[in-house]
């Protein structure tokens, strides 16, 4: 691959994880706030897979880096 097609995809990557990052902090807080315990169970499944997405795509990165 060309290092410039390298680079896009590591500013992309990057993006996505600023992005994946922010939702889920946001799904965190959002979670320590319900009282409901079934609907805090489920946004914080939803912050699990949030996580999971923050590590894939950290993966991502190191492999275009």
């Amino acid at each position: 691959m060309l290092d410039i097609e390298h680079a896009m995809l590591a500013e992309r990557f990057e993006a996505l994880l600023e992005a994946q990052r922010r939702a889920e902090s946001i799904y965190a807080e959002l979670a320590a706030r319900i009282a409901d315990p079934a609907l805090r169970e489920q946004v914080e499944e939803i912050g699990r897979e949030k996580h999971r997405h923050v590590r894939l795509t950290e993966r991502l990165l190191e492999i275009v880096e």
